[in-house]
C-alpha cells in the first residue's frame, strides 16, 4: 500500500511539474474579444520570418527563406525578400462561423492580403490562429476541398 501511496505522489508530482504556464500564450481555442487587442499588438510593428508553411500537405517552407515580414499597426503588411520588397495588408478578427462546428467559441482569424500571383498569393487567405504569443503565430486554413490543411507559422525575428 505504501508503495502505491508513493507511486501516486510521484505521478502528481511529475504532472505538475511537467505542465508550464504561459501567460503570454493562448492555445485552446477558447478566443473572445481581448485575444483580437491582444494578437493585433503581439504582432504590430515586429519583424517576422515564416518558419513553417504547408500548403496542401507540401511543405514550401524553402519558399519563403530570408523573408521578412512586418505587421505594421495601420493594418499594411511590408514583405522584404533582399531584392523586392511587397505590401500587403492584415486584420484580426472573431469569426462565429462553421470553421468549427463543434462548439458555440468564437475562432480568432488572422486575414492576410496581397495581390501578387506568386508564392506571396498562397498565403493571402483566412487563416484560423491555433496559437499565439508574443514571438509566435501558428495559423491553420481548412480547406473543404481536401483532406489537406494549410499550416502558417510566424516566428519573431530577434
Amino acid at each position: 500500500m505504501k508503495h502505491l501511496k508513493n507511486l501516486f505522489l510521484a505521478i502528481l508530482v511529475l504532472n505538475l511539474v511537467s505542465c508550464s504556464d504561459d501567460d503570454d500564450s493562448n492555445g485552446n481555442g477558447n478566443f473572445d474579444s481581448t485575444d483580437v487587442t491582444a494578437l493585433t499588438s503581439a504582432v504590430s510593428n515586429a519583424t517576422w520570418r515564416i518558419t513553417q508553411f504547408i500548403d496542401d500537405g507540401q511543405d514550401e517552407t524553402s519558399d519563403f527563406d530570408g523573408v521578412i515580414f512586418t505587421f505594421n499597426a495601420d493594418g499594411s503588411i511590408d514583405v522584404e525578400d533582399g531584392m523586392d520588397a511587397f505590401t500587403g495588408t492584415w486584420t484580426v478578427e472573431l469569426d462565429d462561423s462553421d470553421y468549427d462546428d463543434d462548439d458555440d467559441l468564437d475562432e480568432l482569424e488572422f486575414e492576410i492580403s496581397f495581390s501578387l500571383s506568386n508564392d506571396f498569393d498562397d498565403l493571402s487567405e483566412d487563416w484560423y490562429v491555433i496559437e499565439y504569443s508574443t514571438n509566435r503565430l501558428r495559423l491553420r486554413e481548412d480547406d473543404d476541398d481536401d483532406d489537406d490543411d494549410d499550416l502558417l507559422t510566424f516566428e519573431i525575428i530577434q
